[in-house]
């Protein structure tokens, strides 16, 4: 019962990963994804819901084992290695690279140096 939880689990994840990629219409633009506040509401809106507005992971994002944005394990990855993440998705993440632009994922990991 609980392997079939997670799967449904990690499932929906994906959809709705997958969803807001999917239904984008340029809210965000070019502009937004370079500058501070353009990139935090672009966490909130698109990564939040894993990884908690604070980096520590949200509820459903602990019981994914999403990393904590904050720990030294991912804050001294290099920025390349984090957009890679990003982009190509990783573990239960899924990618990103068809619904951010590049500059708005450079903004997304400039933004998560910020997490303390």
């Amino acid at each position: 019962m609980k392997s079939e939880f997670r799967g449904m689990t990690r499932l929906l994840l994906v959809a709705v990963g997958l969803g807001l990629g999917l239904s984008t219409n340029n809210a965000f633009s070019q502009d937004q994804g370079n500058s501070s506040a353009g990139s935090k509401d672009l966490f909130n809106s698109r990564c939040a819901m894993c990884h908690g507005a604070d980096g520590h992971g949200s509820e459903m994002g602990k019981s994914l084992k999403v990393k904590d944005l904050t720990s030294k394990e991912v804050q001294s990855q290099s920025d390349d290695q984090l957009i890679h993440v990003i982009t190509d998705g990783q573990n239960n993440m899924p990618p990103f690279k068809s619904s951010l632009k590049k500059e708005e994922i450079s903004g997304l990991v400039r933004y998560l140096r910020t997490l303390k």
